[in-house]
Parts: structure tokens; C-alpha cells; sequence
């Protein structure tokens, strides 16, 4: 897992941003507009973990414009891209890698490779990544031996506050047309995620995320639901409201569970 893409009303948008909480107390928390090549780019709302984060737009805002949810793996080894996409192809479907250059100082150096593996629009979005492994040391100069390599941990590093309480994403409820629903479950398992589905949930499991896929309704699309680690227990206010569309609720332990959309309210 590398992230999560959600898309949002407006106000809960704005409610996000706005939020002191998770701006000062919850995570590494930033509103950033990333630049590529040719001109392109998207702003977000980035919210940062030890080697997962979350990625949050408004409804039209980003690469993925309208898109109800999207999911990033990725790869911590170089050359993992290519063999996770030898594993996808025995399917007999063909997945060919993309490179993304980065702006940075004026100038345009290769950021990451990545595969598309399900590109639905307006409801669903997956994809492969992998850093290119010169991303950070030309990017971040001054990094120690081990500091510059392709893993999420080594990029994030530079951003994670491990004093606040975000450690990782470490579960992702999705709501799915059958379509995707299908095809994202065989990706997954064809990737050594375990299925371990009871009733109308399928469940696949990783070595440290766990998926949920759900067939979507009328008022049930997307991200449903994201569980995370914590580094701390949470004292004091355990829900935090955000709009009329998400709300992040705090467990007794070393746990949280952030709801969005309707069924958040």
C-alpha cells in the first residue's frame, strides 16, 4: 500500500483543511500543489503516515478529476514494478509501465513509474508505482547511505511526525461497481493477497493492509472507510466531524476508524 486517493464534497473538503486538529495534532498534514511535466500538475491534501498517506481532493480537483476513490500500491524494491506486471499479464491482459517527471528547481527528473491497473473515471481508479531510484537523492540533497532508496518509508521520512498519532493506513473499506469489484479481487490475489471473504464482503489480505471490497449503491461508492494504526492512545475527544461527509473516530487503544460519505453522518 502506498495510498489512498478520496474525493469529497466541497464542505467536508474545506472542514478538512480548515481542521486544526489534524493539521497540528493528528499527522504530517500538508495542502500542496504538485507540478509535472508539460505543465500538468493537481493540488491536494496530503496527510502523511510512517509509509502509507492519504490523498484528499474536492470533487473535481486532480489528475483523477471526479474519480470517487483511487488506491496506489507500491513496490519497495527496484525492478518490482516489473514483476508484479509479469504476474498481472498471466491474466492475459496487458499492463505497460508509464514514467511521471517531476518539476523541481526548473527542471524535469524522472519521479516515479507506474501501471494502471483499473482506470474506471468517475468511480474507480488503481494503479503499481515505483520511485525512480534517483528520485530522492537529487530531489532531497544531503541524505545519509540508506536514506535514498525506492521504499515509501525512505520517502516519507523526511515528512512522518512520529511525536502526533497517524502511524499507518492499515485497512481500506471500498465500495465498488461489480465490474471493478471483480477485477480489482483477482488483481489483488494474483498480487498474494489472501481472500479470506465471508457473506457479501470480499476480503483480501496482505502482509499490512487489508482490503474490504463492497458492491457500491446509489449513496455507497468509493472509499467507504479507512482503519488506521496509531503511535498513541487518543485522551479526550475521541470524534471528530468533518462536514456532513467523513468523521474519524478514535478507539479506546491504538486504533481509528475515518467514515466517508453518507454513511459517515
Amino acid at each position: 500500500m502506498n495510498h489512498v486517493i478520496i474525493h469529497v464534497d466541497e464542505p467536508t473538503r474545506s472542514a478538512i483543511a480548515q481542521s486544526a486538529f489534524l493539521k497540528n495534532a493528528f499527522a504530517a498534514f500538508e495542502a500542496s500543489t504538485i507540478a509535472i511535466e508539460g505543465g500538468g500538475g493537481w493540488s491536494g491534501l496530503y496527510i502523511d503516515g510512517e509509509q502509507t498517506y492519504i490523498e484528499i481532493f474536492g470533487p473535481s480537483q486532480g489528475a483523477v478529476a471526479g474519480a470517487a476513490a483511487g488506491i496506489c500500491l507500491g513496490v519497495d524494491h527496484t525492478g518490482g514494478l516489473e514483476k508484479a506486471c509479469a504476474i498481472l499479464s498471466q491474466s492475459g491482459r496487458v499492463y505497460s509501465p508509464d514514467l511521471v517527471r517531476r518539476q523541481l528547481d526548473g527542471q524535469e527528473i524522472p519521479w516515479f513509474m507506474y501501471v494502471d491497473l483499473i482506470d474506471s473515471g468517475a468511480s474507480f481508479t488503481s494503479s503499481i508505482m515505483e520511485y525512480d531510484q534517483d528520485f530522492l537523492r537529487r530531489s532531497r540533497p544531503g541524505l545519509n547511505p540508506g536514506q535514498d532508496g525506492i521504499s515509501r518509508k525512505q520517502y516519507n521520512a523526511a515528512r512522518f511526525r512520529p511525536e502526533r498519532y497517524l502511524k499507518n493506513i492499515s485497512a481500506v473499506t471500498l465500495a465498488l461497481a461489480p465490474a471493478d469489484l471483480a477485477l480489482f479481487g483477482s488483481q489483488l490475489a494474483a498480487l498474494g493477497y489472501a481472500e479470506i471473504s465471508t457473506g457479501e464482503t470480499r476480503t483480501f489480505c496482505g502482509q499490512e493492509v487489508t482490503f474490504h471490497l463492497l458492491q457500491s449503491t446509489a449513496s455507497l461508492k468509493g472509499v467507504v472507510a479507512l482503519r488506521l494504526n496509531l503511535l498513541k492512545k487518543k485522551e479526550g475527544e475521541t470524534i471528530y466531524r468533518f462536514g456532513s461527509g467523513s468523521v474519524l473516530q478514535f478507539d479506546t487503544e491504538l486504533g481509528a476508524t475515518w467514515r466517508f460519505g453518507p454513511a459517515s453522518e
